[in-house]
């Protein structure tokens, strides 16, 4: 659905993102980049979009930096979120599953702009791919999807507080247990990621409702 939250039937559920076709499905690019040099990533220069992303400022968030420079030229030159007239907020949201991971997830919504102030909205989860939860890509999409109205949750199914899942060394161990006879952990952490989205206050109650049927 690409309607605004403010109208359109699409409002009323809590929806669930994958930011690839395949959940964890590895690029053949992150499995060639071993390199520690772009940890320190951030979007620099003109093309800065106006975020203040309050989450680890060491996190690695691309392959490399000419791709972090790329995704962050495009991220500033969104035209969706170019028109947007409110400020984003995008906050780490830390919680700890029933089994013990403790996942380093994000919260971002958008303030201004014509949107509703101070009622909840609808949620959003993006599930992230096997480089995990420190992506620019992802940070780029929530913002987008903040900017129509919805509170986005970046879940974190590694535990990954500061991007080590772009390394093929840290993440392989990690995603392996999600394969074969672990899919059903995934499942539940899932779940416990978009039951944890729909508990926050920012979320409205209609999409906490939708949650707990997930």
């Amino acid at each position: 659905e690409s309607k605004n939250a403010t109208g359109g039937m699409s409002d009323r559920t809590l929806t669930l993102l994958l930011a690839t076709g395949a959940t964890f499905a590895c690029a053949s690019l992150v499995a060639r980049v071993r390199s520690r040099a772009a940890r320190r990533l951030t979007m620099s220069g003109a093309a800065e979009p106006a975020v203040r992303w309050a989450l680890d400022d060491d996190a690695r968030t691309a392959a490399s930096t000419d791709q972090a420079h790329i995704l962050a030229q495009a991220w500033g030159s969104d035209p969706e979120i170019g028109v947007f007239g409110g400020t984003l907020c995008a906050v780490p949201f830390v919680r700890t599953t029933t089994d013990g991971l403790v996942m380093h997830g994000s919260l971002a919504y958008c303030n201004g702009g014509g949107l509703r102030e101070g009622s909840p909205r609808p949620g959003v989860c993006l599930v992230h791919t096997a480089v995990g939860p420190q992506d620019l890509y992802l940070r780029w999409r929530a913002h987008a999807l903040a900017t129509r109205g919805y509170v986005v949750l970046i879940a974190d199914l590694l535990g990954d507080p500061h991007g080590d899942g772009w390394e093929p060394a840290w993440c392989g161990p990690r995603r392996e247990v999600y394969t074969g006879e672990g899919r059903p952990l995934l499942q539940r952490r899932t779940r416990e990621a978009l039951q944890q989205l729909a508990e926050s206050p920012l979320v409205d109650a209609s999409t906490r409702r939708a949650a707990r049927a997930v």
